[in-house]
């Protein structure tokens, strides 16, 4: 599967060696615990691992997806036996089917770990196989069966879309509040700028009233106009900061009349 974009195909890449890599370890714990319950056989034409019976198994096999998230196949020669799998990994290949000729000549015929790309019904599988492997008379080894981990291309590229719209969503929603927070405490430093402002304008009228007895008063009121000043300028950095994220400051009620002067409204 390419996109056509680089950045992407070298992501995917990524993925696609660690959906390899995961299934070479879980085939191989797989193989490991067939091994615990007894030695492979083949009996009327059904696999056994000591006592028990592997065709259409019900436990091993779904136990191995449900932790690995993978699906997984069980082969007695090039004939599937048993399958199991969980809905991000595809579908079941069908039982009494024949294995692919790329794993009958890797695992089979030679004895080693396939490990690759594989279509089946048109659908682009990520397939690991590894041979399940019994004692001969002289001393070696032969494949008895397969035992196979698979993923569906489509299906894991589809889930890591939807998890990464879900998270983009939820960092979008995280921002949102953000923002309104943010507009929260710039509609409340305008509303001091603005009292503010206008304590100090009617102040200065009472201080002119007073003549020279309210020269001190003045000054408190020069103050407190410096004091609005900042609380506005304040106010504009936070409209800015809500551009600049990408958000319409009026949206969250921080209008621009935030910039303009309150002495006017008066």
């Amino acid at each position: 599967m390419t996109s056509g974009n680089e950045v992407l195909d070298a992501i995917w890449s990524v993925l696609r060696r660690r959906i390899v890599d995961r299934g070479i370890a879980a085939t191989e714990l797989g193989a490991g615990l067939l091994r615990e319950l007894g030695p492979l056989t083949r009996r009327d034409g059904e696999l056994f691992a000591g006592g028990h019976r592997l065709n259409h198994d019900e436990q091993i096999l779904p136990h191995l997806a449900r932790a690995t998230g993978l699906g997984f196949a069980l082969y007695l020669g090039n004939r599937r036996i048993a399958t199991s799998t969980i809905l991000d990994a595809g579908r079941a290949p069908p039982i009494d089917a024949y294995a692919d000729s790329e794993l009958v000549d890797v695992c089979l015929r030679r004895g080693e770990v396939f490990k690759g790309p594989l279509r089946r019904a048109e659908t682009p599988y990520q397939v690991i196989a590894r041979p399940l492997l019994v004692g001969d008379r002289s001393g070696g080894s032969t494949p008895i069966g397969i035992i196979e981990a698979f993923q569906d291309e489509r299906a894991y590229y589809e889930l890591l879309a939807v998890s990464a719209k879900r998270r983009a969503a939820a960092h979008t929603r995280e921002q949102d509040l953000w923002a309104d927070e943010i507009a929260s405490v710039g509609t409340f430093l305008d509303d001091v700028a603005r009292r503010l402002q206008l304590l100090a304008l009617n102040g200065n009228i009472i201080a002119a009233q007073a003549g020279e007895h309210g020269r001190a008063f003045r000054v408190v009121c020069r103050e407190l106009g410096a004091l609005a000043d900042r609380a506005r300028g304040t106010v504009t950095d936070v409209r800015k900061l809500l551009q600049a994220m990408g958000q319409d400051a009026d949206d969250h009620g921080l209008l621009d009349s935030a910039s303009q002067d309150p002495a006017n409204d008066s």
